[in-house]
């Protein structure tokens, strides 16, 4: 089952996807955190450790995977379940390496994350909702707002629930026959 978890910043998505992959997880396999996120300040430091505060005592194995989702595929095996958090991270990732800034890399995520749904797993993916404001940005923040978008849209197709969390309200887009005790 793949399920996309989408939300703005704090609005309990990440809680949300743990406790969905929690719930699909099944005996005798198991339960992967992907940590996509990369620090670059103090506030990214505290927002991880955070996230790792919340996490502690579910049974969550941690795989660190900033890029190249693709290569998670060959870490899992069929039947385990997986949290990947976020797709907003591999996007900053992938676009911005050391002084490079590179356009166009939502095929390359799209295809990563599709090879390790592949594999028979749960896949729960969180990610952001960035077009709720009417801000005209620069070049830079359009093209990789552009990026996500084009992911969440192609990640949509390809779930079979998809969520919306908005302040701790759950909205199901997709998928409701699905939801069941999920949430």
């Amino acid at each position: 089952m793949i399920i996309l978890v989408v939300g703005g910043s704090k609005s309990g998505k990440s809680m949300l996807g743990q406790r969905l992959a929690k719930k699909l997880e099944s005996k005798d396999s198991n339960l992967y955190y992907i940590a996509t996120m990369k620090p670059y300040d103090k506030e990214d430091i505290k927002r991880i450790n955070n996230h790792l505060i919340e996490r502690d005592g579910w049974g969550f194995k941690t795989i660190e995977q900033g890029r190249n989702i693709e290569e998670v595929a060959a870490k899992v095996k069929k039947g385990d379940t997986l949290l990947l958090d976020s797709v907003t991270s591999i996007v900053t990732n992938e676009m911005f390496i050391e002084e490079q800034f590179i356009m166009n890399v939502s095929e390359k995520i799209f295809d990563g994350i599709k090879k390790l749904s592949s594999k028979d797993i749960n896949l729960v993916i969180v990610t952001d909702y960035l077009f709720s404001d009417s801000i005209v940005y620069d070049d830079y923040t359009e093209a990789f707002r552009r990026e996500i978008g084009k992911i969440n849209i192609n990640l949509a197709k390809i779930s079979d629930i998809v969520i919306e969390c908005c302040f701790n309200n759950n909205i199901i887009h997709k998928g409701k026959r699905y939801v069941g005790d999920l949430i």
